[in-house]
């Protein structure tokens, strides 16, 4: 048989899915968090496990058997058959992954409630750090104050391989170490080992000190006078003084409008004014109108709003509600329709349906982990390889093809495991 480009174009495609697949040797990255569960959850059964199932009756005899039992693999299996609830896939994994270990440390004698975390999670699993450092090499977090971040934040990934390492500031502080305050906070007092921030008056946007006469910026809707930050008139929005009549602009929000350079509140009805009561609206507000004598008055919807059957109408001020009468509701077009036993029951009956068939499944397949998922990729990078050269003697570009498409096949569904 002539060897052809097809040819080498096969092999070289079965190469590169070879090289491209995950080595079995590759190491998993754990959470921190799973392998702490872990290590908590073993020393609360340890605890449990403590008698062995025995709580009284011969002394002597159970002295005896709890001396054996102790240190039991009978008991270390029964602690490590309720360490992940059913539904904690990765707690299952890493169990399985590091069953050995726990054998490993369960033939040491020692308690888990001084010994297995850092055992197992920071030096053996390698899925923590000790306190106060963070990152895949454990690297320190940063000190000010002689503390972490100033006693004042939190290092991002402190205990864990995770994170940046950098500080993240409690409310009122900043800067990379914590030591700073924000600018609506003033520094209380500050030393070597500690700084304390505390919050701005409510009248001041920066300050330096607690008093409102200690701001350096006023907050929105306030004024500085006489040295103080007084807030403005309710009514105002800005102000260049305390009162009504300094007013920058009138809040419109809140009904207010500009009379004779002072702000008012309008009357309900008015939509801006020119003075008090609905009398003097400059245009009446949705749902009022005016009449003939240059009153907003309420409009009453009821006379031509809610006609559909079964429908009544209450007038509101501005506004009216359309609800169906006492024994009808609403059907999604809108319609008042007539309420039944017979739907009340159908109504239960959907419910229990739902319920029955599509909550979500309570038992979840178990993801494969460990050797299983090792042997798995073995086999299927065994299978591939043999099944394109095996193609590719016979039909050059069909094995090509089928090296590529299996190998991307098989990558995806081992990635759904």
């Amino acid at each position: 048989m002539k060897w052809t480009m097809w040819h080498e174009a096969a092999v070289l495609s079965c190469l590169l899915f070879f090289l491209a697949w995950p080595s079995p040797a590759e190491s998993v990255q754990w959470n921190c968090a799973t392998c702490k569960g872990i290590t908590d959850r073993f020393a609360e059964k340890y605890a449990e496990t403590e008698k062995g199932g025995f709580g009284g009756g011969n002394t002597d005899w159970e002295e005896t058997y709890l001396k054996e039992y102790r240190r039991s693999e009978v008991r270390l299996l029964e602690i490590i058959e309720q360490l992940c609830t059913k539904d904690n896939h990765a707690c299952h994994a890493l169990v399985e992954e590091h069953e050995e270990l726990l054998e490993e440390w369960w033939r040491k004698d020692e308690s888990p409630h001084t010994n297995l975390y850092k055992w197992l999670c920071i030096d053996h699993v390698k899925a923590c750090c000790p306190n106060n450092t963070w990152g895949p090499s454990c690297r320190d977090c940063p000190v000010g104050r002689e503390k972490v971040c100033s006693g004042r934040g939190k290092c991002d990934g402190d205990g864990t391989r995770e994170g940046t390492g950098a500080c993240s500031c409690d409310k009122g502080y900043q800067g990379a170490l914590c030591e700073q305050c924000t600018v609506d906070h003033y520094e209380e007092y500050k030393n070597t080992t500690h700084v304390s921030c505390k919050e701005c008056n409510e009248a001041c946007d920066e300050c330096y000190g607690p008093e409102a006469n200690e701001c350096k910026k006023c907050r929105d809707n306030h004024v500085l006078v006489e040295g103080s930050c007084e807030e403005c008139d309710p009514l105002c929005k800005g102000c260049t003084g305390v009162g009504p009549e300094n007013c920058v602009k009138c809040d419109v929000g809140k009904g207010a409008d500009m009379v004779e350079g002072y702000c008012i509140e309008c009357a309900r009805p008015c939509h801006g004014c020119n003075g008090p009561g609905p009398e003097n609206c400059k245009r009446c507000r949705m749902g009022y109108k005016q009449n003939k004598e240059g009153i907003c008055e309420d409009v009453d919807e009821c006379q031509s709003m809610c006609r559909l059957q079964h429908e009544v109408c209450t007038n509101t001020m501005g506004g009216y509600d359309c609800e169906c009468e006492e024994g009808y509701k609403k059907n999604p077009r809108g319609d008042c329709v007539m309420l039944l036993k017979d739907e009340v029951a159908s109504e239960v009956k959907k419910v229990n349906m739902f319920e029955k068939y599509m909550k979500p499944n309570k038992h979840p397949k178990k993801m494969l982990t460990g050797s299983t998922q090792e042997a798995l990729r073995l086999v299927s990078i065994f299978f591939i390889v043999v099944l394109a050269l095996v193609v590719a003697m016979v039909e050059p570009v069909l094995g090509a093809f089928v090296a590529v498409v299996g190998g991307v096949v098989w990558y995806f569904v081992l990635k759904t495991y």
